[in-house]
């Protein structure tokens, strides 16, 4: 018997295979479940609160698994406020992001010395555009549906100053949540008013 206890393969693994459960788990729920019966088990108040630990959780793990887009679309398909979902969405993922740029900028110390040289390759791209990154930032926050992080670990690592990344990445963001949250309540209403 040819068993592997590689701790390599086992973080390589983990995460897809807690993507699937956690993804399978969602589906089900939605599956068996309406919008409304969930708003009505969890409950207004702690709707709101839900969308902010689990937008949190999402920015805090680094190229994490906790996918709260399904739960802003359900809580909004449910009934509660979609700017307020989109708020509350936005503030929780906004803090936890600050962790993915905090991660970077402290992680250029434990960088091997042969990267130096790409990362400071990346600093000086950002320097050349300094005026067109902040746009470039906004726009990945308000239309990529993935992790902030790529955008948080980089630019931490190529320090790059935290508020020139934050603000437009959280407006960005507010702007997806938005969309998502608003979106989901007139989608919900179309397939409703079609199945009646």
């Amino acid at each position: 018997m040819n068993e592997s206890n590689n701790p390599r393969e086992f973080l390589v693994l983990f995460p897809r295979v807690m993507f699937f459960i956690i993804l399978a788990g969602w589906i089900a729920l939605f599956f068996f479940s309406s919008p409304e019966a969930l708003i009505e088990y969890i409950g207004v108040q702690n709707g709101y609160l839900l969308i902010f630990l689990l937008s949190f959780v999402s920015g805090l793990s680094v190229f994490g698994l906790a996918p709260y887009h399904l739960v802003l679309i359900a809580l909004a398909a449910g009934g509660l406020a979609p700017l307020l979902l989109a708020v509350a969405a936005t503030f929780g993922l906004a803090i936890g992001d600050s962790t993915s740029y905090y991660l970077g900028y402290q992680g250029r110390a434990f960088i091997p010395k042969r990267y130096e040289a790409s990362i400071q390759r990346v600093h000086d791209f950002f320097e050349r555009h300094r005026r067109f990154l902040p746009i470039f930032i906004f726009f990945y926050g308000a239309l990529i549906p993935f992790s902030n992080d790529f955008v948080g670990v980089t630019m931490g690592l190529a320090r790059y100053p935290f508020w020139r990344v934050m603000v437009p990445l959280t407006l960005g963001t507010a702007v997806f949540n938005a969309t998502l949250a608003f979106g989901a309540v007139y989608a919900y209403g179309l397939v409703e008013s079609f199945f009646r």
